[in-house]
């Protein structure tokens, strides 16, 4: 790994980042009893109940809360800025942001107003103080690269879907006349294809060259993807405000979209044939079945356009996209994340005997069977909309991944704290 280029002197208490981490997996367990509490299929429509409920704990309690962890780890050490008094941001970020989404999800699943009137300024507060502490941050990083432009891209992206959702939430929970149909569409847009999607690529600008010891992404991608990728965002925004916009605009902007997506998996996995170690590793699967994950519900969403249009096939990619793509990549980056941030602090303490190395701190037989329940996770997932079994498979693997993953992470900080113990007591 390459640490010159990491400010890892300006890195914030370890605490902040782990206590994002540690409180993830129990939102995937919380999505697997929300899923099994429905009656019937809730693959099968989508715009099931249930199914809205736990995608919204998936994406906001799962997804965002380690984005939000990671970002406060990636801000200082990466574009060596700090954040102001980063324990109080962590609390003031992940209290209202794990009483929002329960909220929500309870909103959606009961179908009661006023926990959705509840749940929108709860989770603005989160993401009002997250947001304008992060735009500080990046207006003071000394490090200009493709990574900061991608990041704040991202940001932007995601107040354009935070101010959307909010917008949901009064309207459904005043019963507002809303066109509930584009807001929620431009919505999911720049949530999962802005927030989600820039940050992700900012991030591995950084995290697959330094971890997977593969050669640097080529210069006129890192300079152009996340821009353009932002670009086409933004007009597909236009064309949702327009009443009766052009249908071949339309189909230009999503396949555009899909289609610079495609480079970047491509170009992803052709770095990580080239890296320079060859032994196995499991969180480069992860990052590989990320990377494939992107490839096939890209060319699945330019087909359906194209081809053939059918809802349970629309479910499929958004379960392809969530569960394949982000959470495969987050997956992949805690594994190694997690691990070196432990070894680091602890060896930043001073002492350089008897540190466990990252491979202790979450043994590799671990990731490798949580890679194989992923595997199976995803397997299922393609036939849960139209097979009654596989959804209820779908759900155990949800509930099996939220558990093996609390295990290691928790396993990993029971590490740090015996070793911290046993240093302070030596």
């Amino acid at each position: 790994m390459k640490l010159i280029s990491l400010s890892t002197e300006q890195a914030p208490p370890i605490s902040v980042p782990l206590r994002f981490f540690a409180v993830a997996p129990f939102f995937l367990l919380l999505a697997a009893l929300i899923l099994a509490m429905t009656a019937g299929n809730p693959f099968a429509n989508i715009r099931t109940p249930a199914l809205i409920a736990a995608t919204h704990s998936i994406t906001l309690g799962f997804v965002t809360m380690i984005m939000m962890g990671a970002l406060q780890q990636v801000l200082p050490v990466v574009l060596g800025s700090t954040l102001p008094a980063p324990r109080l941001l962590a609390w003031l970020t992940q209290l209202p942001l794990i009483s929002g989404t329960l909220l929500l999800s309870g909103g959606f699943l009961s179908g009661r107003p006023e926990l959705l009137s509840a749940a929108w300024p709860t989770l603005g507060l989160a993401f009002a103080v997250f947001i304008g502490a992060t735009l500080f941050g990046l207006a003071r990083a000394s490090t200009q690269n493709a990574s900061k432009t991608a990041i704040v891209l991202s940001i932007f992206a995601l107040i354009g879907a935070v101010t959307l959702g909010m917008l949901m939430l009064y309207g459904y929970s005043m019963g507002l006349p809303f066109h509930y149909a584009s807001i929620a569409t431009a919505h999911i847009t720049l949530a999962l294809g802005g927030w989600a999607m820039l940050l992700i690529i900012g991030v591995s600008y950084q995290v697959v060259p330094m971890f997977q010891l593969t050669p640097q992404y080529s210069k006129w991608l890192t300079a152009s993807l996340a821009p353009v990728i932002f670009a086409v965002l933004l007009i597909k925004m236009i064309l949702l405000v327009i009443d009766s916009p052009p249908r071949w605009a339309e189909f230009i902007a999503d396949n555009l979209f899909w289609l610079f997506s495609i480079f970047f998996s491509i170009a992803t996995l052709m770095l990580q044939h080239w890296r320079k170690r060859r032994i196995p590793d499991a969180t480069l699967q992860f990052f590989r079945i990320g990377m494939v994950s992107l490839l096939s519900v890209s060319l699945l969403a330019i087909a359906t356009q194209t081809l053939i249009r059918s809802e349970r096939l629309q479910i499929v990619a958004a379960l392809i996209f969530i569960l394949g793509f982000a959470m495969s990549l987050i997956l992949g980056m805690l594994y190694k994340i997690v691990p070196f941030l432990i070894w680091f602090h602890l060896f930043r303490g001073g002492s350089f005997l008897n540190i466990p190395n990252m491979k202790e701190i979450i043994p590799e037989p671990w990731i490798w069977r949580h890679l194989w329940l992923h595997l199976g996770t995803l397997a299922v997932a393609l036939l849960a909309p139209c097979w009654m079994v596989a959804a209820w498979l779908l759900m155990l693997c949800l509930l099996l991944q939220g558990l093996l993953l609390g295990y290691t992470l928790f396993g990993a900080i029971a590490v740090y704290r015996r070793t911290l113990y046993r240093l302070e007591q030596a």
